[in-house]
């Protein structure tokens, strides 16, 4: 006796859905990953700025780089004139 699953398994349309374009996967250090979601807010947050605004700073981050050295890194969107 054969019985139709009705659930599980692959379905078009099914999981998650991205608010960008496209997306990737890519490995980054465990170190820089919380400055990389820091990045993005930040991208998303100015994406709207236009020429009739001034630059965009972010607050300032700081880490330690792969050689444990102290870096404070800030991100800086302009729109273009």
């Amino acid at each position: 006796m054969s019985e139709e699953k009705k659930h599980g398994g692959y379905r078009q349309g099914a999981g998650r859905k991205t608010k960008y374009e496209k997306t990737t996967v890519m490995r980054v250090p465990e170190k820089y990953k919380e400055v990389i979601k820091h990045l993005i807010s930040h991208l998303d947050n100015t994406a709207g700025l236009s020429h009739h605004f001034n630059e965009s700073e972010s607050e300032p981050l700081y880490l330690r780089s792969l050689e444990d050295k102290k870096q404070h890194i800030t991100f800086v969107t302009k729109p273009f004139k």
